[in-house]
């Protein structure tokens, strides 16, 4: 019974923190409200068929995965998850053992980040098994690095290793995923790292002045942000910036490039920085990232877009410094 369910999850998610006042099993969730603080809401799913196979991840990976591509739109806009509700659509004799799996790695996941589920819904579906999470969170009042934050002059940034979640996706796709030389690649599709010590940096930084993630791709993070900006972007990376991609872009006969443009789903942090305004991000970033696998790549600076322009241009420097326009790709779910 579904009633039974309900049980089952908020005991498999165990007690709630005390800013919540009720909980799962009401017709609403209550918490404590802040008073000096904004509120982000953001919302994120995995369905069956269009983000994974159950074939290619294990339900406990489903759950936590579900929670993490939340949480990354929270932390890089400075903000602390505070709870989540949770929407399952399940299909016809679909089997409880998976559903009790999945909820046991989201709960494990809402451990490690401090963001309990207080609620959500559960209904049957005629397609295949849809999780959906809304996520609540908080961040300091008057400090949001939104898109449309970019100024000519700044520089953008980005953190993590573009490409390895699609190298993953076409591994699993192709057969290869039991290659060893593809194994980090897997494993970045099917268990994204994401940042919880950046948002403690976007509050304490204001140079730091346009955030987000690069879950539909980088080509689309660029244009998006260039866009909602009114400006364009000269791209000039680091030669080495895709050495993580050599390996497995030649195992998948693909190109490095192409696929740190074009894929998705890495939840890398795109960023820029305000020269002129101080502050110690970047070395705070380097820092951080001492000893892990993850890049800080200057990608190159934002610039004016020419008169008459109604669409961004994004160039990038390539053979004999030569400038390349490129094209916006990446992953669109209206297509």
């Amino acid at each position: 019974m579904e009633s039974d369910w309900i049980k089952k999850f908020s005991g498999t998610l165990g007690p709630l923190p005390a800013r919540v006042l009720r909980g799962i099993g009401d017709d609403v969730a209550c918490l404590v409200s802040p008073k000096t603080d904004n509120l982000l809401w953001t919302t994120d799913s995995q369905r069956e068929g269009v983000h994974f196979c159950w074939d290619w991840l294990t339900p406990q990976e489903v759950g936590s995965r579900l929670l993490a591509v939340n949480l990354s739109d929270v932390y890089v806009k400075g903000g602390t998850p505070v709870s989540a509700l949770v929407a399952l659509g399940i299909p016809k004799n679909f089997p409880e053992e998976r559903i009790f799996s999945f909820y046991e790695g989201l709960a494990e996941a809402c451990r490690r980040f401090d963001c309990p589920v207080v609620g959500g819904d559960i209904s049957r579906t005629t397609g295949g098994f849809d999780a959906v999470l809304s996520l609540l969170a908080r961040s300091p009042a008057g400090r949001f690095p939104g898109r449309d934050c970019l100024l000519p002059g700044d520089t953008l940034y980005l953190l993590g290793r573009p490409g390895l979640s699609k190298a993953g996706y076409s591994a699993l796709l192709s057969g290869l995923s039991a290659h060893q030389a593809m194994a980090e690649s897997v494993s970045a599709f099917c268990r994204p790292r994401i940042y919880p010590w950046f948002s403690e940096i976007v509050r304490e930084e204001a140079q730091v002045v346009a955030t987000m993630d690069t879950s539909d791709g980088l080509g689309q993070a660029v244009f998006a942000m260039s866009d909602q900006s009114g400006v364009s972007v000269r791209l000039d990376p680091p030669e080495n910036w895709l050495d993580h991609l050599q390996l497995p872009a030649s195992l998948l006969g693909q190109e490095p490039f192409g696929m740190a443009w074009e894929g998705g789903e890495d939840y890398d942090i795109l960023f820029a920085v305000r020269p002129d305004v101080g502050g110690g991000a970047i070395p705070r970033i380097q820092e951080q990232i001492r000893g892990e696998p993850e890049k800080l790549i200057r990608l190159g600076e934002v610039v004016a877009r020419n008169a008459g322009d109604h669409t961004p241009t994004v160039t990038m420097t390539g053979e004999n410094r030569r400038r390349v326009r490129l094209e916006r790709t990446g992953f669109d779910h209206t297509r």
